[in-house]
């Protein structure tokens, strides 16, 4: 049974304080903070949401960010690079599925969920290891979001070092305010996402009819609308320090017998945005009385539940996972060289399966295990494929940038039997080993590594960038700044690249940037793989493109394919997902291809 709308409101203080003291900040900091363009999502009520973290990313890392609905965000053209984060109380209904279920479709690059739930509530496609998972306190919603709205904005705030006073200003306010059929609300920079609350609520309740206007776009011909129908409409400005400038004057300028309701606040941004929510709230609570409705439960018609529960997959046309698009998306944006792209894949399917495989050499993080959890062991199908092909006489070998780490880490799940011949390539294959030799005690770098990371560690960033010295390897991260080793690329290479340059190779993986000699690679592993074999070694990575730290082993051979990002070279480096899975999940697949047949093992891939 639906509660009380007003009684909702009432507990607000009490959700902003289990906010506050809630431990898991950290999880929606991981899933909402990273350095990259985003598409924020929510229905309803948490558009809302969605536009203040689109509001604070872009002002936090300058990055483009959007928020959309569901509809929008599932069926748009996106490229890979840009996240996706849902925002979502429940997160039960099928907009969320379809929201990231596109997301995984088409490779995005980060896929979040903010909810009042915990991962293990959500559904399938939801609480799955590739989706990051952020949970908030709050009791539950009735018909609008009141609770679980505020607290997800709190959440936001926090993850972005926002430091949140434990009592709004709004809490011990009471509007009084009567509102007409009619609203026009005006917002400023900053505060948009109270215009979107206010619409979501006076609207779904059938108290208003509302339009939205920022405080200029009302300059662009919406006051002439306004004033042909202004003993009809109610005008609600929303106010707050860093936009008092633009409003108070436009305001100002009004016919003085407009009927202005203003939401005000005299906190700073973005907090003043939660205390202007609270508002937002009271105001349809003003509303509700004034029509003798309670929000909270307004009445929902037997066509309004079918309406919930479309079947929107079946229904939409969405974006698939295709080897050729993600090939064209870094080699010809524009799609004329489909043609092309789709011959040169059954010309690669053909060769690859004409092959005796008789090696593999996997990258291992974000590969084998997901980057974010890259210090546990390979989830179990990777364990059985890599056994299976190793008892078949299949030579394999791990390339990858870390160092002891994965060695410990592989030896307690791969059998003692097999150490003495699996290869191991640390710090970017510029130590080789076997899996049964004892890794060297780490030692420093030294010449022009040793100048690498000395030039790194002297730009005075000790609290974002974490240098880490290797003998063969100099390592560059940012753990607490959600940066990617993608994005640290750039800021790497123009450090070496200052006179008098360092003449170093730099590559990203997906979590860091390592800093390596000019002629180190992984290919050392795949030469090491091939010599201890009688035939072709399939590479298997998962950064293949240009500077990814998987490029040149996958550039290395035409028998190679990634788990995630790929080159745009049509012989080699593909990725022949269309199920819409990626790392652990697809290697678990590629390796089952590799079967047994009359003349050796084959990689025998079906398109489907």
């Amino acid at each position: 049974m639906r509660r009380r709308y007003d009684s909702e409101l009432l507990e607000l203080p009490e959700t902003l304080r289990a906010v506050l003291e809630s431990d898991r900040s950290e999880s929606v900091e991981n899933a909402i903070r990273v350095q990259r363009p985003m598409v924020f999502v929510g229905s309803g009520g948490a558009l809302a949401v969605a536009q203040l973290a689109a509001d604070l990313h872009t002002k936090s890392t300058g990055e483009l960010a959007v928020a959309t609905t569901p509809l929008v965000a599932a069926t748009a053209q996106l490229s890979s690079n840009t996240g996706v984060v849902l925002f979502s109380a429940r997160a039960k209904h099928p907009d969320a599925a379809l929201t990231i279920d596109a997301a995984r479709a088409r490779g995005a690059a980060h896929v979040g969920v903010v909810t009042s739930r915990s991962r293990e509530e959500l559904p399938p496609s939801l609480r799955s290891g590739d989706v990051w998972v952020g949970t908030v306190p709050s009791p539950r919603d009735g018909f609008l979001a009141t609770n679980s709205l505020l607290a997800m904005a709190a959440a936001i705030c926090i993850a972005h070092d926002v430091e949140l006073p434990a009592v709004l200003p709004a809490f011990d306010q009471q509007l009084s305010a009567r509102i007409r059929e009619s609203c026009l609300v005006l917002t400023g920079p900053g505060t948009a996402s109270i215009g979107v609350d206010v619409e979501a609520r006076l609207v779904e309740t059938g108290l208003a009819s509302v339009q939205l206007a920022d405080y200029r776009n009302l300059a662009h011909g919406r006051h002439v609308g306004l004033v042909r129908n202004l003993s009809e409409v109610t005008v609600v400005g929303v106010v707050d320090p860093a936009s008092a400038g633009i409003a108070e004057s436009t305001l100002d300028i009004l016919p003085p017998d407009v009927d202005l309701v203003t939401l005000r606040s005299e906190l700073e941004w973005p907090i003043s945005v939660l205390d202007l929510l609270v508002q937002s709230m009271q105001l349809t609570s003003t509303a509700g009385h004034a029509h003798g409705v309670d929000p909270g439960k307004p009445g929902v018609q037997e066509f309004g539940r079918r309406l919930y529960h479309l079947p929107v997959k079946k229904l939409l046309s969405v974006p698939q996972p295709d080897p050729i698009s993600r090939k064209l998306f870094v080699s010809d944006k524009n799609g004329s060289a489909r043609p092309v792209f789709e011959e040169a894949l059954k010309a690669w399917l053909q060769i690859a399966s004409a092959e005796r495989v008789a090696g593999i050499v996997l990258d291992y993080d974000g590969t084998c295990v997901p980057t974010w959890d890259r210090f546990r062991p390979p989830p179990s199908d990777v364990q059985d494929q890599v056994v299976r092909l190793l008892e078949a006489g299949i030579v394999v070998g791990f390339a990858t940038g870390r160092g002891r780490s994965l060695h410990e880490t592989t030896r307690t799940w791969l059998p003692k039997v097999f150490w003495p011949s699996v290869h191991v390539g640390l710090y970017n294959g510029t130590l080789l080993l076997k899996l049964a030799d004892n890794p060297p005690n780490v030692a420093n770098c030294h010449g022009p590594l040793a100048e690498a990371a000395d030039r790194l560690e002297a730009l005075g960033l000790a609290n974002d960038l974490l240098v880490e010295r290797r003998q063969t390897q100099v390592s560059v991260s940012a753990p607490d700044s959600h940066l990617s080793g993608t994005q640290l690329l750039p800021l790497v290479r123009s450090v070496l690249a200052r006179p008098p340059t360092i003449e170093c190779k730099v590559l990203a993986s997906g979590h860091a940037v390592d800093v390596v000699a000019p002629d180190a690679g992984k290919v050392a592993v795949l030469e090491a793989v091939a010599a201890d074999c009688a035939g072709a070694v399939l590479a298997i990575g998962d950064q293949g493109q240009v500077d990814g730290n998987d490029f040149e082993l996958l550039a290395a051979t035409t028998l190679s394919i990634s788990v995630d990002r790929c080159s745009a070279d049509p012989t080699r480096c593909w990725n022949l997902d269309r199920k819409g899975v990626r790392g652990a999940p697809l290697l678990t697949r590629y390796l089952s291809s590799i079967q047994q047949r009359s003349s050796g093992h084959r990689f025998v891939w079906q398109l489907k």
